[in-house]
C-alpha cells in the first residue's frame, strides 16, 4: 500500500494503454465551410494640403540632404503605386526634397561622360538609381541646371509684401514651382481663398508637389473643366 493511498493511472482507460479511442461526437457545424478571412478596410487618409509652419528640418551635410532626396523619391513611388494621399509624417519626408541643383549634389551624383561617382558617394549614387527609372534619372540630371528652389525666408518676405499691399486672395501662378514652397508658406488667413497653379519641368518635383497639395490639383482640375464647358 502506498503512503499516499491508492494511485490512479491516468492512461489506464486511454488509447495509450491499448484501449479503444474515445469518441466525443461531432462538433457542431463541423461540415460547414470555414469563415472567409476578414478583409481589412483600407486606410483612408484625408486629402490635406501641406502647410509649413516651422522648419523643414533640412540636414546640415550634403550627403544627408542627398539621402533625404532619395527618401522622398522612394516614398513618392510608394504613394503612386498605392494610389493614396500622404500621411502627415510622409508629407514631412516629401517636403525635404530640395532637388539636385547644388553643385555638391550635381557633381557628386551625376558624373559626366561615364565617369565614376565621386569617392564616398558611390552608395548614394546607386541608391538614387534604384529609386527611379532611367527616364527619371536623366530628367533629374538635366534639372541640375535650374533646380535652385527659392529659400523659405525669401518666400515669406514676398508673402508679407503682398499682404501689406492688400492681396486678399485669388489665382496665383508659380512658374518653376519646384515642390511648391510658395503654397507651403501661404498665409494662414488666406486659407481657402487662393487657387494655385504651379508649373514645373522636372517630373519628380512636380509629382511630389501633387502629393503635398492634392486639394490644389483637384481645384485646378475643376477650374479647367469649368472653362471647358464655357
Amino acid at each position: 500500500m502506498s503512503l499516499f493511498g491508492d494511485q490512479l493511472s491516468l492512461f489506464s482507460s486511454s488509447s495509450l494503454s491499448g484501449a479503444p479511442d474515445l469518441f466525443w461526437g461531432e462538433l457542431e457545424g463541423e461540415d460547414s465551410a470555414l469563415p472567409s478571412p476578414v478583409t481589412e478596410t483600407p486606410l483612408v487618409i484625408p486629402q490635406t494640403d501641406f502647410r509649413l509652419t516651422g522648419s523643414r528640418g533640412l540636414a546640415t551635410s550634403w550627403k544627408d540632404r542627398a539621402r533625404d532626396n532619395i527618401a522622398a523619391i522612394s516614398l513618392l513611388g510608394t504613394l503612386e503605386a498605392e494610389d493614396r494621399n500622404a500621411t502627415p509624417d510622409e508629407r514631412a519626408v516629401l517636403s525635404r526634397f530640395i532637388g539636385f541643383g547644388a553643385s555638391e549634389l550635381a557633381n557628386a551624383l551625376f558624373p559626366r561622360g561615364g565617369e565614376p561617382y565621386r569617392a564616398g558617394w558611390e552608395s548614394l549614387g546607386k541608391a538614387l538609381e534604384a529609386a527611379c527609372n532611367e527616364t527619371e534619372h536623366a530628367a533629374l540630371a538635366r534639372s541640375t541646371q535650374y533646380a535652385h528652389y527659392t529659400p523659405e525666408h525669401i518666400v515669406t518676405a514676398i508673402w508679407d509684401m503682398l499682404m501689406k499691399r492688400g492681396f486678399q486672395g485669388g489665382s496665383v501662378l508659380e512658374p518653376g514651382c519646384g515642390i511648391g514652397q510658395f503654397i507651403a508658406l501661404r498665409p494662414e488667413r488666406l486659407e481657402g481663398r487662393i487657387a494655385f497653379t504651379g508649373i514645373e519641368m522636372d517630373s519628380i518635383a512636380a509629382r511630389i508637389a501633387r502629393k503635398l497639395y492634392p486639394k490644389q490639383v483637384d481645384q485646378a482640375r475643376r477650374l479647367h473643366q469649368g472653362h471647358a464647358r464655357q
